[in-house]
């Protein structure tokens, strides 16, 4: 029976085919004219919600100047048709460098602002249309818009009726792929993590400044080209076309369809043309019901119509497709894996950092050997996590070096220094929503090379060998962790403990040349404990230097091979584990004077202290 139910599942983009071969069929099977216009809005709208999706969905930055692109592309085939030039092609092209230009232009805000603020800003580039096309009335016709608008030519043959039905859906489809091929792809995924956190981006090696840019210019490309099937699907241009109401109109059907889901862009559009677009006296009340509908839809459907989709499949494939034979597998593919952890000398002199005159680092030294554990300890303000943060570029000291096997970090952004070689993980576990197990600790690869957009667009050769070196590096990690079981678990639902580990496993795939722990036992129960001290014991004898800020005293002193005691951002003592244990400077500062009721504070109390340390460590 479960052999059945294998051999009947289909994927998505195998229903995506069949869907787009009986549509583009539609006119021979009698769809009048009318429906064939609906279906072709249906087209032009799932292209703008797709750019929605990929800068907002996918990127997590709602940069609402799609409309805006949107009647750039479409003024732009209209005044090349006046012109004499009516090859739609042509048109598209032209589109596509104009709406690259104008989604930079309208994400350039993004790259200060973020979310809501960002949304604010781009949303009035929208009240610019009106004023530009009056600006340029001469070749936009002003207010009064550009008729006379029939037919594009193709290869110099003119389009009509079927023909341009024809022509918009096949282009609009082979866009699609285009995006599924890329947010099924290292882009795609450094995109989803870069949502979750700009933090996590530059340490796992992604440079949030170019991902942005790349999300804004990207994302308008569609918009552009559904100008350019717009103007010639109505035949007239004018500013009433693109309105604040369209916009909020678009985002509803992207968060209905789902913002971050390839599919459900089309889904989305479908809903907003066969639904209110029909009803004339919706106009009146469309933008109240629109924001009424986003708040609700906001709320009850947050992943819009593909999670509640994504919801079913993954409850029927557990119900019916989930076998202990598929766990088998994965564990026997991840131990044939093998992971490389080349461990380089790290080096840090006399290394400062003040924040308002407070000095969080005071010249601090220290010095981690390869194929060792090295922790870390001392009170909340010590220093700790500030430590980490220079080290892995987070911040930038004020003075000092630090040199990872001869190199000089200091100065260095963030992702430059994760390319380098440092992996780190947080207090705070950082997992990405809607990701698998194996998907998060694939990410930890993504300092290893380049994002191969191209490749992944074009299916080329390289493009899957990236991703099979991803895929063995992760399983050999989870391996490596004892967490292969749970390969295919939504990272996201894991017990706090788990996810903490995950961290770690991440940071491991990424074979670190140095690899920094922030307090990764917090909130650990005791098989928790046992299984990250046999990671990072395992992570040391393959020859990785590993770096351990922990609060959990009887666990340094058990798992480290050296310690550094710091206090007030200076280091007060180091050594191996018995020898800082009994340092009367870190007892007096730090675990407390044994049988002084007054100052004791014992191993055990130690290790629950505060697991939210500032950015001043």
């Amino acid at each position: 029976m479960l052999d059945k139910l294998r051999t009947l599942t289909i994927s998505t983009p195998f229903v995506a085919v069949l869907v787009f071969i009986v549509v583009i069929e539609l006119p021979l099977f009698g769809l009048d004219l009318y429906w064939q216009r609906q279906v072709m809005l249906i087209a032009v709208y799932t292209l703008v919600c797709s750019g929605l999706n990929l800068s907002f969905g996918y990127a997590g930055e709602l940069a609402l100047g799609q409309v805006a692109v949107f009647a750039a592309g479409a003024y732009v085939a209209a005044i090349l048709y006046n012109e004499g030039y009516t090859d739609i092609l042509l048109a598209i092209g032209a589109a596509v460098v104009v709406a690259a230009v104008a989604g930079l232009v309208s994400g350039i805000p993004g790259l200060r602002l973020s979310h809501w603020s960002l949304a604010l800003v781009s949303f009035f580039f929208i009240l610019l249309i009106p004023s530009m096309v009056s600006i340029f009335h001469g070749v936009t016709g002003g207010s009064a818009g550009l008729p006379g608008i029939i037919g594009p030519t193709l290869f110099g043959r003119v389009l009509y009726g079927p023909e341009f039905f024809q022509v918009t859906i096949a282009l609009t489809f082979i866009w699609m792929i285009i995006f599924r091929n890329m947010v099924v792809s290292r882009f795609g995924t450094i995109l989803r993590v870069l949502s979750a956190s700009p933090t996590l981006t530059e340490t796992l090696g992604g440079s949030v400044y170019r991902l942005r840019v790349q999300a804004y210019v990207i994302g308008a490309l569609p918009a552009g080209i559904a100008g350019v099937f717009y103007t010639y699907m109505a035949g007239f241009i004018s500013p009433e076309s693109f309105t604040m109401t369209l916009t909020i109109a678009l985002l509803a059907a992207t968060v209905l369809g789902g913002a971050d889901s390839v599919w459900g862009a089309p889904v989305g559009a479908a809903i907003l043309v066969l639904g209110p677009l029909q009803a004339a006296s919706f106009e009146r009340y469309s933008v109240a019901a629109y924001g009424v509908f986003l708040i609700v839809v906001g709320i009850a459907l947050s992943a819009g119509l593909a999670g509640i989709a994504r919801r079913v499949i993954t409850k029927l494939d557990r119900r019916y497709l989930a076998r202990p034979s598929q766990i088998k597998s994965v564990e026997a593919e991840a131990s044939l894996a093998v992971l490389s952890i080349p461990g380089q000398r790290l080096e840090v002199r006399g290394v400062t950092k003040a924040f308002a005159g407070l000095k969080a680092l005071n010249g601090v030294d220290l010095t981690v050997e390869p194929g060792t554990i090295t922790a870390i300890i001392g009170a909340n303000g010590a220093g700790k996590t500030t430590l980490l943060n220079a080290v892995s570029g987070v911040l930038h000291p004020d003075a000092g070096t630090i040199q990872l096997d001869g190199v000089d970090l200091v100065g260095l952004k963030a992702n430059k220094v994760a390319r380098l070689g440092v992996g780190r993980t947080f207090q705070t576990p950082l997992i990405p929503k809607r990701m698998t197990v194996l998907e998060v600790v694939e990410t930890g690869r993504l300092r290893h090379g380049g994002l191969n957009l191209i490749a992944a667009i074009l299916r080329l050769p390289v493009h899957y060998r990236v991703r099979r070196k991803d895929r063995e590096a992760a399983l050999a990690a989870l391996s490596f962790a004892g967490l292969a079981h749970l390969a295919h678990e939504d990272a996201q639902s894991l017990p706090l403990g788990t996810r903490r580990l995950l961290e770690v496993v991440r940071a491991v795939a990424g074979e670190p040349h140095v690899l920094l722990l922030d307090e990764p036992a917090a909130g650990l129960d005791d098989e928790g404990l046992r299984e990250l001290d046999l990671l990072m014991r395992r992570t040391r004898d393959s020859g990785g230097t590993v770096v351990l800020v922990e609060h959990n005293v009887p666990f340094v002193m058990e798992t480290a091979d050296q310690v550094f005691a710091m206090e007030l951002g200076t280091v007060i003592a180091s050594g191996p584990p018995e020898v800082v244990r009994r340092d009367r400077r870190v007892i007096d500062s730090y675990l407390g004077r044994r049988g002084d009721p007054s100052t004791e504070v014992v191993s055990t109390a130690a290790s629950s202290a505060d697991a939210n340390e500032t950015g001043a460590g």
